[in-house]
């Protein structure tokens, strides 16, 4: 699941645009999140709001088969504080300590990393350069792709070699520490959106050309063609498509019928 930064500004977007999004289960999370701790609502005040959320905006929905879930969502939610980080900041010192390792996939994961880190930091005064996510995930934000599964594990292994980054003591723990992080130090660069961090870094070097989607903010590769993709990424364009085929529809059926 890609961390939001700012779950209170995500949780609003949501609710505005209705977007149930591919995970309906970890948009329902955010949002039980957002209703007990911000709006301070009941248990049963949230399942009765995240039924609703759902019965507006996924067809598919039957309350019948998501009952239980709401329920367990609704008591869940308030074990896990709501945060609420406008952007996590990058330093120059920081950017040139990744920069010194002269490989721009081991570049591209330590700055994901140190995101990661510099994020949880901002949460948690405990938590001390931890990166806090699974490498799945890790390599999926970095932008980073490896011919063989192994290949994950001996990029990180290089990594360390260099003392940027520490693995946990414990051998059933694979979590990473970055031994770099500078949390007093005035950010060069400013990382709000966690869904592309390789896209980020390549960005803030004059790598490639990106565009931020109009729609959801999203940092995604610029396409040649003059299309809906040089303004919104293409899950977004689908959806703009497929808003303005409805309203084309809709005043063409009046037209008909005047």
């Amino acid at each position: 699941m890609t961390v939001v930064t700012n779950e209170v500004k995500q949780a609003e977007y949501i609710l505005e645009h209705g977007e149930v999004g591919r995970k309906p289960t970890h948009t329902l999370f955010l949002l039980g999140k957002y209703y007990r701790q911000k709006k301070q609502y009941t248990k049963a005040q949230t399942v009765q709001r995240l039924h609703l959320f759902m019965q507006q905006h996924d067809k598919t929905y039957n309350s019948a088969l998501w009952e239980n879930t709401l329920e367990d969502i609704a008591k869940k939610a308030t074990r896990y504080p709501l945060h609420e980080v406008d952007s996590v900041g990058i330093t120059q010192s920081e950017l040139d300590r990744i920069a010194s390792v002269k490989n721009l996939k081991y570049e591209k994961l330590l700055f994901s990393m140190l995101c990661y880190a510099k994020l949880y930091n901002l949460i948690s005064e405990r938590n001390n350069g931890w990166v806090n996510t699974d490498i799945p995930e890790l390599y999926r934000t970095a932008k980073v792709t490896v011919k063989h599964r192994e290949d994950k594990f001996i990029y990180l292994n290089d990594i360390e070699q260099t003392g940027l980054i520490s693995f946990s003591k414990k051998n059933d723990n694979l979590n990473l520490r970055v031994n770099f992080a500078d949390m007093t130090e005035t950010p060069a660069v400013c990382v709000s959106d966690f869904r592309a961090l390789g896209y980020e870094y390549l960005n803030y070097r004059g790598e490639g050309t990106f565009i931020r989607c109009a729609h959801c903010g999203r940092l995604v590769r610029k396409n040649s063609r003059k299309d809906f993709s040089t303004k919104y990424c293409k899950e977004c364009a689908a959806v703009v498509k497929g808003s303005q085929k409805c309203a084309w529809d809709r005043r063409n059926r009046k037209i008909r019928k005047s």
